[in-house]
């Protein structure tokens, strides 16, 4: 049986090892999208990547800020698969409010101070005439995968379960 505690323990493994995330949005009529991204977390359970603003899933932003987020290990077995589910909202960042998300960003990317230093980008080149904005999802409910039987149907599918989660207990994950 999972308790909450192995699902947070769990959902920080997957913040911890996992370079992309699949963001949910939907067009104004309510077609869904899903898109990968590279992203990283702050200890307030935001969320942020850089896209193109002319992108589906950035028009859908700008639209209907609603989204949803999920992390998950696409190399492990069937029986072991988990993920990390996320609902929010998102919006496209202020200039005023560049320079905290990307050293959050391009702290988290590249650890190496070195690496970081030739990898990071400008706040210049999230604004103004540049094609590329810098976004944000403040994710307000978690869900995961839970061993535990479904209410309906016992052993026979897997269900999800939401739980209470926030990205600030992530950073005591550590490995192994």
């Amino acid at each position: 049986m999972s308790t909450i505690p192995d699902l947070r323990t769990e959902a920080a493994r997957l913040l911890h090892t996992n370079r992309y995330l699949t963001l949910g949005t939907a067009t104004p009529d309510g077609t869904p999208w899903t898109t990968p991204v590279t992203y990283a977390w702050d200890d307030a359970d935001h969320f942020y990547w850089w896209s193109a603003s002319d992108a589906l899933h950035s028009r859908n932003i700008a639209a209907n800020p609603a989204v949803s987020v999920l992390v998950f290990d696409s190399q492990v077995s069937d029986a072991e698969a988990q993920a990390l589910y996320g609902e929010g909202t998102a919006h496209a960042l202020a200039p005023a409010d560049l320079p905290p998300a990307l050293a959050v960003f391009y702290a988290r990317r590249y650890p190496d101070p070195a690496v970081r230093a030739r990898k990071a980008r400008r706040p210049a080149e999230f604004q103004g005439d540049s094609p590329k904005r810098f976004y944000c999802a403040t994710i307000h409910t978690y869900s995961a995968l839970t061993p535990e039987p479904h209410p309906v149907h016992g052993t026979a599918v897997p269900h999800r379960l939401v739980f209470p989660f926030t990205t600030a207990w992530a950073k005591a994950y550590k490995a192994g």
